[in-house]
C-alpha cells in the first residue's frame, strides 16, 4: 500500500470512495431539485468534481458542466467517458495551489456544487479565499451550494448518522463495508495526522456577510450524513 501524509495526496490513489461516492449523489440529487433550476443554457461549475457523478446526471440538462479537481487520475475517468459529451469539460487543479482557477479563463456559472470537500482545507483562511473566488465565477442571480460541511466536533455522532440513514435505506451493509474499508485504510492514518476542517454555522454565516454573500443553511438535510449542514449562497 502506498502510504499518504496529506488529503492532497490521498485523492491521488484509487481509495474505497470510487465507487461509494454514487450513494451520496443519488441521495443529493433525489433532494436538491427545490433548491436550484437546470435549463439546457444553464452553466455549472461542479468543484471536487471526482469520478464525475454530477456530470453523468446533469451532461444532457444543462448547456455546459465544468469539473475540477486536483485528482488527475479522476479526471481522466470523466474525460474518457463524456468524450463525446461537448456540454463537459474537466481541468486538473494542481494539487498544492488548489485555490487557483485560471484555467477557466473569464466563464462564469450559474450554479456552483462544493460538494464534500471543505473538510479538508486546512483552515478557514483557506475557505475565505475560496469563497471570493467563486463570488467572481458567479453569475448575477447565480446559485452556490456548499454540501457536507462539518460544523461541529464529533465523529462517532457522524459515524452513527451516516449508518442510520444508510439503514434507512436498505445500504447499511454497503455503507458498513465502507467504514472498515477506511478504518484498515490510508484515509484513516490521514484524517489522524491531519484531522477535519471544523466551522460552525455561526462563524459560516459571518464569514459570508463579510465578503458580501447572503447566505442559509438548508432546513433538511441533502446529502447521506444527516449531521453535516449544506449552506446555499445565492448572488
Amino acid at each position: 500500500m502506498n502510504r499518504t501524509a496529506t488529503w492532497t495526496e490521498f485523492w491521488q490513489e484509487e481509495n474505497a470512495f470510487d465507487t461509494a461516492m454514487s450513494m451520496n449523489y443519488a441521495y443529493f440529487l433525489k433532494h436538491i431539485e427545490p433548491y436550484i433550476s437546470l435549463t439546457p443554457q444553464t452553466a455549472v461549475l461542479d468543484l471536487g468534481s471526482g469520478p464525475g457523478h454530477l456530470a453523468d446526471s446533469w451532461w444532457n440538462k444543462v448547456g455546459n458542466l465544468t469539473g475540477l479537481d486536483i485528482s488527475k487520475r479522476y479526471n481522466d475517468l470523466v474525460r474518457s467517458r463524456h468524450a463525446h459529451h461537448p456540454t463537459v469539460h474537466v481541468f486538473d487543479l494542481c494539487p498544492t495551489n488548489y485555490l487557483n482557477f485560471e484555467m477557466l479563463g473569464d466563464q462564469q456559472f450559474d450554479v456552483i456544487v462544493v460538494m464534500s470537500i471543505l473538510q479538508y482545507y486546512p483552515d478557514i483562511a483557506a475557505v475565505e479565499t475560496l469563497l471570493l473566488n467563486l463570488k467572481q465565477r458567479a453569475k448575477p442571480g447565480a446559485t452556490i451550494l456548499l454540501c457536507d460541511l462539518i460544523v461541529t466536533n464529533g465523529m462517532l455522532k457522524d459515524i452513527i448518522s451516516a449508518l442510520s440513514n444508510a439503514w434507512k435505506r436498505g445500504q447499511l451493509l454497503s455503507m458498513l463495508s465502507l467504514m472498515m474499508h477506511l478504518r484498515f485504510s490510508d484515509y484513516y492514518t490521514v484524517q489522524q495526522n491531519n484531522g477535519f476542517l471544523v466551522i460552525p454555522q455561526a462563524e459560516w454565516l459571518a464569514l459570508c456577510k463579510r465578503i458580501g454573500l447572503r447566505a442559509r443553511f438548508l432546513p433538511e438535510p441533502v446529502t447521506l450524513q444527516q449531521d453535516r449542514q449544506n449552506l446555499l449562497i445565492e448572488l
